[in-house]
């Protein structure tokens, strides 16, 4: 019963692959009488094909802390640490190297991730991986760290909506990185 538009933008040819991004807009009513407990979505990963998949066991409710490495011209890292929706706090990562130096955003209880964007480039052997990462909130803008070269890329949050934790690969770099989005008023 869900309905919606998918939009394809092209925007490089490599000889490993195309770099496309896919928007997907859906609608989906509830039926009288559902009822969404923790409605979570997972979005991405953006980025290169390197590493290890990392990723987090907890559904998250808030976003807490991160915390990025980054050096000339890369991203080496991502760590957070968020809540739950029993209340608990949890950490994760890092997730990458630990080369660079590190930068850290403390959120407020108020305070929602409502984009991240990133470049990602080739880097120091590597085909491909996350040389910038920008975090927009409702109450500011973090970063950019690392270094704004290569393919741009963003996720732009809908109203509404929160950043609430983060998937990623990840080997001496961040390789690549997704979101955990849900709605705010839950």
């Amino acid at each position: 019963m869900a309905t919606g538009v998918i939009t394809k933008k092209f925007h490089e040819q490599r000889s490993d692959g195309n770099i496309i991004e896919l928007a997907i807009r859906a609608f989906c009513p509830l039926l009288k009488g559902t009822r969404v407990q923790h409605p979570i979505t997972k979005i991405g990963t953006w980025g290169g094909s390197g590493g290890n998949p990392m990723d987090i066991t907890e559904a998250p409710k808030r976003l807490e802390s991160i915390t990025v490495r980054s050096g000339p011209g890369v991203v080496a890292a991502i760590a957070f640490s968020y809540v739950d929706h029993a209340g608990q706090k949890h950490a994760a990562g890092p997730w990458g190297g630990s080369g660079g130096q590190p930068h850290t955003v403390q959120l407020a209880e108020s305070e929602v991730v409502t984009q991240v964007s990133r470049t990602v480039a080739g880097f120091g052997g590597i085909a491909a991986v996350i040389t910038s990462i920008k975090f927009v909130t409702n109450l500011g803008t973090h970063g950019p760290w690392g270094e704004e070269k290569g393919t741009p890329f963003a996720v732009p949050v809908q109203p509404g909506s929160g950043v609430v934790g983060f998937f990623a690969r990840s080997g001496i770099y961040l390789d690549a990185i997704g979101v955990y989005v849900r709605p705010t008023e839950l």
